[in-house]
Parts: C-alpha cells; structure tokens; sequence
C-alpha cells in the first residue's frame, strides 16, 4: 500500500522521538528497556488480566504479575466480574476470584476498574431463560447491580455499568437485549442510578466498541443521543469508555479526535478501555515481521497522542490495553486467525508496541 511505501522518515521521526527518557537505541534488533507506562502518565495506565481458574490466570504466573506490577497502576478483570462469573444461579453470588484479582491489586498499589455490570452477552443460562412480567425483570437486574456494586464498594474506582447496548446498524438502534426486550430502553437509565445508589463514590461509565470512528459515527451519535437525554435528566453517567480495538489503518486520527472532543464537549470523562492494536486483519501473514511491528509500534504511539491532544487532564479516565501479551489476547480466538495485538509476545518480552505507547505518554500531549 502506498501508506507503507512513504513511513521510511515517519518511522525514522517516531523513533528519534524521546529516545534520551524512553528507551535506549535498540541493539540487534532486541527491544531495549522501556521506562515503566505508569511512570509516564498522571492519569492510570491499565491492562485487562484473567483471573482463577483460567490457566492463564494473572494470579498464578509470575511472568505477568512482573509486567503488571512494573507497567501498570490500573486494573480491569477481563472476565471475572461479568454476570455469569458473579451470579452463576439465581440469588448464588461468587465472588472469590473478583476478590483476589481486586485484593492482589490494592497490594500494590494500584487502582481497580469494575467490568462490567450489566453486558447482554456472558449472562448465565438462567438469566437468559429468565421470564415474566417487566416488573421482574427489574428486579432482577436490580438485585444484580446492587449486589455486586455493594461489595466492592470502596475498592473499586469506576465502574463500566453497562456495555454494548447499541447494534452496528446503521441507523443504530438499541440492541435486542433479554433487558431491552423486557423492560425497554429505560433499563439503561435505571442501571446508572442504581450503581450510583450502591456505589456514590464510584465514576460509572458507558462503554461499547466501534465509536471511535472505524466504522462511521452512528454508534457514537446513538451513544451520544442518551449522553445528553441523562445529563438533560438528572440521570448519574460520568465518562464513556471507548473499548478501541483496532487495525494499523481504521479509524483514522481525525475520527479518534472528533470522537473524543464530543464526549469532552459535554464535560465527561474519557477512559481508552480495551485498547488493542490488530495487524493481520487481512489475514496474510504467519509471523510478526519487524516491518508490521514497527507501524504497530507507530500506531501506539498515535492513539496515545490523539487521547493527550483531545482530552484536558482532569477528564482523562484513563488508557488501559486488553490484555498482558499476545499470547493472552481474545482475538486470534474470536477472529480464527493468527494475531499479535498487545504490547508483549507470548513469551513475555516486550514488543517494539510496548515503546510506541512510551513514546505517546512522553509526548504529553499539545
């Protein structure tokens, strides 16, 4: 592509960029050392991590409790919170492996992100097979978020309190949820006042995939549209959280900038809250090749740029990758195909990405 034959000088600049605080100039093509993210941000630098029992679980390896403990200062439990891991049957709440992923984080120091209240997929069976009057079905969600916001109150930072609610249609419409269908598009309302109930202390998000401009702004404006009908209301919401799962071209620059501004126009916070960064969405390749590492690594380095360009300190929720390496990451599982979105390799050493996001976080912003 033509893009690729003119990035010689563009990567040659990015490289250049910081070199002196970020990172050593490499040697035989080994990543040098990166100065740890949360040193180079005032706001929290996160990663999604898998809890007990997966065998990949945070807890049980030291490899990634030495990535996280060195990067990150922000937590999100990439499953262990979601309703069919809480709320296995009716009224039987588990909480055991959300605790020990929460209690390990507050050991060191860092902070936690709640994911996610309320998600129309990853319910368990009974909730799915669930029936009765729209009365129920309210008190049923209602007991849900209640429950889960109340224990971890005081330990929890932000909560995501629903997630993807809206189709990729276009016009977008509110997404055939068993909430929606039974109770209606007043559901989202009342989970946001809800969690506030439970929770007061606690920033509550609305989060959801492709409204960072990759495939238009439908999403965004539908997003936007119960933004303003809360806000208008009285209705508790106080940041989106855009998951931006990407490619090395979609969306552009521009569109992650606009996308931002709105949501800062209207004076909430922005968190990037599943960041990942695709390389093979065409499907060619076999291997990660030191070409396609580099434009990740460039790629990186953009999006943390655009979100310090676009969003004044005291509205930046934070920036936080969805998961620790490659190796970890849901995408080649869901997508059928060989992928290296994340910062490290399955083997656990860092990727040109990882410098990349440095270089972002170092530029501070206009």
């Amino acid at each position: 592509m033509s893009e690729r034959m003119h990035l010689g000088p563009v990567l040659a600049a990015c490289f250049s960029l910081h070199a002196a605080t970020v990172v050593a100039q490499p040697q035989a093509g080994v990543e040098a050392e990166v100065t740890p993210l949360r040193e180079l941000a005032e706001f929290p630098i996160g990663v999604a991590v898998p809890a007990d029992p997966r065998p990949n679980s945070l807890l049980g390896s030291h490899e990634r409790r030495a990535i996280v403990s060195r990067h990150f200062d922000s937590l999100t439990a990439e499953n262990a919170m979601k309703m069919r891991y809480l709320q296995p049957e009716a009224g039987e709440f588990r909480f055991e492996h959300a605790d020990a992923l929460v209690d390990w984080a507050r050991e060191q120091g860092m902070v936690v992100h709640g994911h996610t209240l309320v998600w129309h997929n990853q319910a368990p069976r009974w909730m799915n097979e669930l029936q009765g009057s729209a009365e129920r079905f309210e008190s049923v969600l209602e007991s849900h978020v209640d429950t889960v916001a109340r224990h971890f109150a005081g330990r929890l930072v932000s909560w995501d309190v629903l997630n993807e609610a809206f189709t990729d249609d276009k016009p977008t419409q509110w997404r055939d949820t068993i909430w929606y269908r039974n109770i209606g598009p007043k559901y989202a309302e009342l989970v946001f006042r809800w969690a506030r109930d439970a929770a007061p202390g606690v920033d509550l998000y609305y989060n959801d995939y492709n409204i960072s401009g990759a495939i238009g702004p439908g999403k965004l404006l539908k997003v936007l549209e119960m933004v303003d009908d809360f806000q208008a209301r009285g209705v508790p919401i106080d940041g989106i959280g855009f998951q931006m799962h990407v490619n090395l071209e979609a969306p552009s620059n521009e569109a992650m900038r606009a996308a931002f501004a709105e949501v800062v126009r209207r004076g909430l916070k922005v968190r990037i809250s599943e960041l990942d960064v695709s390389v093979n969405t065409k499907e060619t390749m076999t291997v990660l090749d030191e070409q396609t590492a580099q434009l990740q690594r460039l790629r990186y380095a953009e999006i943390v740029r655009a979100y310090l360009d676009t969003v004044p300190q005291p509205l930046r929720g934070g920036i936080s990758v969805w998961g620790i390496t490659d190796g970890d990451s849901w995408i080649p599982g869901f997508w059928k195909r060989a992928d290296w979105p994340l910062l490290f390799d399955a083997d656990f050493a860092p990727k040109p990405a990882l410098a990349g996001f440095a270089e972002g976080l170092a530029s501070g912003g206009n």
